[in-house]
């Protein structure tokens, strides 16, 4: 935070204090990060001292900055100081910023204090997203943590390049040898980027609406989103009683049975996804410089920050730099400045080659029957076909706009109601949000990812902007008399009441816990992190939550296939048979073996119902562990 706060001072647009410190948290860990990889990639390993060297540097360039800029940040603070001791009822007084962030701050203190609990029955996570998706980062984090997984590549399927943004996971691998457990480590630096990112979203929305209630608002539009689906709670208190508000039964945003898609954003995005935390703040901290510099006249110094930081966007979060990028062509449009240059050129320099770099090998779409365009599915409506495709394709026009209704509630209204009330803005921001309508109408008719659900990725964003105008629209509604503020009122319930639900039901451990993994998993998971290469290749079951990818920081030959189809890697069903095949003993193991460079196999409570055979590899391996539950046999090759 120190760091980027003296980074901030290479912008070259005014901020204030608040900005420079919330805008400061994301960009000195994106600096740090950045750099400690570029260290890593040199040594081939995540060490202290190269975190610390890390870090280091990026505070000495920040002190440079500070130094260079001491006036200007004597008066900010005055200004702050000034602002913060004024009476509460004063134009300007930043308490809703205090309040918002106290608010998101319990919330996520709370949540992410038992994202993982170690008991005497093993390791729970206490989400079931963090049970599933943050299997992944474990094993993207532990890769690097423990596997000298340099340059990066797939530990759930070695040979192909890390394409998934892992900046996030690396970022928590520099907190390994610092001290920090593994878990430990996914839970600080989620717990970073997740206390600065409501306070950065506020501080955008507030210079994009201009206003302290608009931004606010949309803080908790966005944060607390979700559709009609809170009506369920009502039959859930007439079946179970006032006891359904004590521990609620459901998700009230998510519910397939009934094509509720619109996943609460927090535990779609910022929980499960934990590239998002830097993905969403860095683009609203970048549109905020373009959008302060190409509306003040600064000449190209804040472009070319922007633009250089947007450059290496990729790693950190691929949808985000798209995002950033293609936007800007919009907004560039709209002002027409030479500037732009400085910004397009350092983005596209750096970023493409990354963006190559990461590319998926395979577009693994699955169309069926349906049409495609150049093996890309084409569905109309998005997953609103689930609806019509039961009424019948004569109800196609009414069950589109019901889908998206009961999904987001009144969020597409107030948003086409904000393209003719633009006198409400005085900033003008509805025009320059209008080309994110895009991020909504092309994901409407093309499935732009493997699975059609992750068409989200690009849905996220268009909310995530749109957010801040119906935060301008409900702002403005409140300021207009004594109807306009009950009809404001009712709106924004309905628009936040589903998510908040889902938000308080994630956070109830009783209802939500899962087990990870029992105590002798967490055993054999520290024998092999001790006790073998950190190159080491294992032949597991392809479970999600397998030790010894996620807790050993060890590559398997393959892990869990519904991530690698979504990663468009071409390979899992071939690796899978073969898998399966080594674990049995079959008659083709020692090819296997030595095509794969497989070191060890571990046969335990997930391998067994997969036919493994502990009779062969007690005749083929040499047994180097077992404590009852899990054995690993060492490979001769």
């Amino acid at each position: 935070m120190v760091a980027g706060f003296g980074l901030t001072y290479l912008i070259g647009v005014p901020l204030l204090l608040e900005e420079r410190i919330a805008f400061g948290a994301v960009l000195g860990a994106t600096a740090v990060a950045g750099l400690a990889f570029a260290l890593a990639l040199l040594a081939r390993d995540v060490t202290a001292w190269m975190a610390l060297l890390a870090l280091g540097l990026v505070l000495v360039v920040a002190a440079g900055a500070v130094a260079r800029h001491g006036k200007l940040m004597r008066a900010e603070i005055a200004d702050a100081r000034m602002r913060w001791l004024a009476p509460l009822r004063s134009p300007g007084h930043p308490w809703p910023l205090a309040a918002v962030v106290l608010v998101c701050g319990v919330w996520t203190v709370h949540f992410l204090h038992q994202a993982y609990v170690y008991t005497p029955g093993g390791l729970f996570a206490g989400y079931v997203n963090i049970w599933g998706d943050w299997a992944a980062h474990l094993s993207f984090t532990g890769s690097f943590a423990y596997g000298h997984n340099f340059p990066p590549e797939y530990p759930i399927d070695p040979g192909h390049r890390l394409g998934y943004p892992f900046m996030i996971d690396f970022f928590a691998a520099c907190l390994v040898p610092l001290g920090s457990s593994l878990t430990s480590a996914l839970v600080m630096t989620s717990g970073l980027l997740g206390l600065a990112f409501p306070a950065v979203l506020y501080l955008a929305a507030q210079r994009f609406a201009g206003g302290r209630a608009a931004a606010a608002i949309a803080v908790f539009v966005f944060l607390l989103s979700g559709g009609l689906g809170f009506y369920f709670l009502l039959g859930d208190i007439q079946h179970g009683g006032l006891a359904a508000l004590v521990h609620l039964p459901r998700e009230y945003t998510l519910n397939r049975d009934l094509n509720f898609q619109w996943l609460n954003p927090v535990l779609a995005y910022l929980v499960p996804q934990r590239s998002t935390l830097f993905g969403f703040s860095l683009t609203l901290i970048l549109l905020v410089i373009l959008w302060v510099a190409s509306r003040g006249g600064s000449r190209a110094r804040p472009f070319l920050f922007a633009g250089v930081v947007a450059g290496v966007m990729p790693v950190f979060h691929v949808h985000a730099f798209g995002t950033v990028v293609a936007l800007s062509v919009f907004w560039a449009l709209f002002t027409r400045r030479i500037q732009w240059l400085a910004f397009f050129i350092p983005a596209l320099a750096i970023g493409v080659p990354i963006l190559l770099w990461m590319w998926p090998p395979a577009n693994l779409s699955m169309c069926g029957d349906g049409v495609s365009l150049r093996g890309y599915c084409l569905e109309l409506g998005w997953l609103s076909y689930l609806d019509w495709q039961r009424d019948g394709a004569i109800w196609f026009g009414r069950d589109l706009v019901w889908f998206w209704v009961k999904n987001t509630s009144a969020l597409i209204p107030l948003l086409v109601a904000a393209h003719f009330l633009r006198s409400w803005f005085q900033t003008g921001f509805v025009t320059w949000f209008a080309p994110m309508w895009l991020w909504f109408l092309v994901p409407n008719v093309i499935v732009l990812q493997p699975w059609d659900w992750d068409n989200t990725k690009f849905f996220v964003f268009w909310a995530l902007l749109g957010s801040i105008v119906v935060g301008g629209v409900l702002s403005r509604m409140f300021q207009r008399g004594l109807g306009s503020r009950i009809v404001a009122t009712a709106l924004l319930a309905v628009l936040v009441l589903a998510g908040a639900l889902d938000l308080a039901r994630a956070s109830d451990y009783t209802v939500s816990a899962v087990q990870f993994t029992d105590m002798r998993g967490l055993e054999v998971a520290g024998w092999v992190r001790g006790h073998t290469s950190p190159d080491a290749v294992f032949v597991v079951a392809p479970e999600h939550n397998s030790p010894i990818p996620t807790l050993a920081g060890r590559r398997v030959l393959i892990g869990y296939p519904g991530w690698l189809w979504t990663y468009g890697l071409p390979d899992y069903v071939q690796k899978g048979d073969d898998d399966k095949r080594i674990l049995i003993g079959d008659p083709s193991t020692s090819e296997l073996v030595r095509k794969y460079g497989v070191d060890y196999v571990m046969i335990g409570p997930q391998e067994l119902p997969l036919g493994a055979s502990r009779a062969y590899w007690d005749e083929h391996g040499t047994l180097v562990f077992d404590n009852g539950e899990y054995a690993v046999y060492r490979v001769s090759r």
